[in-house]
């Protein structure tokens, strides 16, 4: 076991790397795969890995390989990424947001015609049409799966994220219809993110009526979604349409959602490298296995040392929650005034801990998400103990970027 607590440890990884680096700790990955894993196999669900919150393809057959039967395939981000991971070896493919220009159709039809098992997401008669139109002669079926809404709607607020616009049974019902008149594609199940719950965390410091709040959200939204879910199993039977796929959770629900019976599948991605967003969940059960490291470069002043690189600020709404945390060693804070910057980040140090950091010297962060990152370096020093064992290389480091 890495001892990632203990400064002097982690610091001598570095010694033959060039900083900025990322280090994952391989004992604590394969522990987060081996909770979900047993998870999803005591509640006889399949696990679907999202791709975008790992982007190194090692890592991804590792997981599947830990899996074993359980596995049952990747939940893509983008076509030209399916087909790059269908390249690689992997298969069941599944591409969780719409994509509808002319070349990743093309691409997708490829696939398909070559018989990898890829689907596309719709969520619109749109969508139908468009997949209809730009797929060719018909030849070879597009797979599609239809995500349905999975927020919950109280006090007119809509609660999750603004993905599908198919909210409600009936709508469902003419979407379903529609593709069963359209020979080009052939539905083969459903996705229902619950955003709301695999989403928001409910364990804050010092947010107690907050978390209170959250946490009857997610009660609320998982007792709705057990019935609603079992509706769109009907809507689907009553079709005609076997669901082969019925997908679900993400890893800050995945316990709550395994336990829905209508589901076949649930998604893990994050969990397994645990980014710090997923700190104060009531559900986590997973441990830190990824940190960048930074060079300190410059020692402005007492109390403070400067930073070279450090701007890996995680998407979503702009806040402070979006940005690395300091995880090693203790005894530093970011800057308020400056944050982290694109190519240097100052931080305050406290006064018993200057005079043990040099010029040089490496400081230790955890990013907020975990697969955006992936963006940012070609590859992951991987770790057992205190010695790194391997270099997995990022989609960067392979030579591509699908955005």
């Amino acid at each position: 076991m890495t001892r990632s607590n203990d400064y002097d440890a982690m610091r001598s990884l570095t010694a033959s790397c060039t900083l900025p680096a990322m280090f994952m700790d391989l004992d604590a990955f394969d522990r987060n795969a081996e909770k979900f894993i047993g998870i999803a196999r005591d509640a006889n669900k399949s696990i679907r890995i999202a791709s975008k919150s790992l982007r190194v393809p090692s890592l991804l057959r590792r997981f599947q390989e830990l899996a074993g039967e359980v596995s049952q395939g990747v939940m893509c981000y983008s076509v030209a990424e399916a087909a790059f991971l269908a390249d690689e070896g992997f298969d069941d493919l599944l591409v969780a947001y719409p994509h509808i220009q002319p070349q990743d159709v093309r691409i997708a039809v490829e696939l398909t015609k070559q018989g990898k098992t890829i689907a596309l997401m719709i969520d619109c008669v749109e969508h139908v049409e468009l997949l209809a139109s730009l797929s060719g002669n018909g030849d070879a079926k597009l797979r599609v799966c239809i995500d349905v809404d999975a927020s919950l709607k109280k006090f007119g607020q809509h609660l999750g994220a603004q993905r599908s616009p198919l909210r409600d049974i009936d709508g469902l019902r003419v979407l379903l219809e529609k593709a069963n008149q359209t020979p080009q594609v052939t539905v083969v199940g459903a996705m229902t993110y619950e955003a709301q719950v695999a989403g928001l965390a409910d364990r804050v410091p010092g947010q107690a009526i907050k978390n209170a709040i959250v946490g009857r959200i997610k009660d609320s939204s998982m007792r709705w979604l057990e019935s609603y879910r079992g509706e769109i199993r009907a809507a689907f039977a009553d079709a005609g349409i076997s669901m082969t796929v019925f997908n679900g959770g993400g890893s800050g629900s995945f316990a709550q959602t395994a336990a829905d019976q209508s589901l076949t599948e649930v998604t893990v991605g994050s969990g397994l490298l645990q980014s710090h967003l997923f700190d104060h969940f009531a559900a986590n059960q997973c441990e830190p296995a990824l940190f960048f490291a930074l060079p300190i470069t410059r020692i402005p002043e007492a109390g403070i040392v400067t930073c070279h690189s450090g701007g890996f600020i995680a998407s979503g709404a702009p806040g402070s929650d979006r940005q690395p945390i300091v995880h090693q060693p203790a005894g530093i804070g970011v800057d308020p005034r400056e944050g982290f910057g694109e190519v240097q980040t100052p931080l305050r140090v406290n006064t018993s801990l200057h005079s043990r950091l040099h010029i040089g010297d490496p400081i230790f962060f955890r990013p907020a998400k975990a697969g955006e990152i992936a963006e940012r370096f070609c590859e992951y020093h991987l770790i057992r103990g205190d010695t790194i064992v391997e270099q997995a290389k990022t989609y960067r480091g392979l030579g591509h970027c699908f955005y």
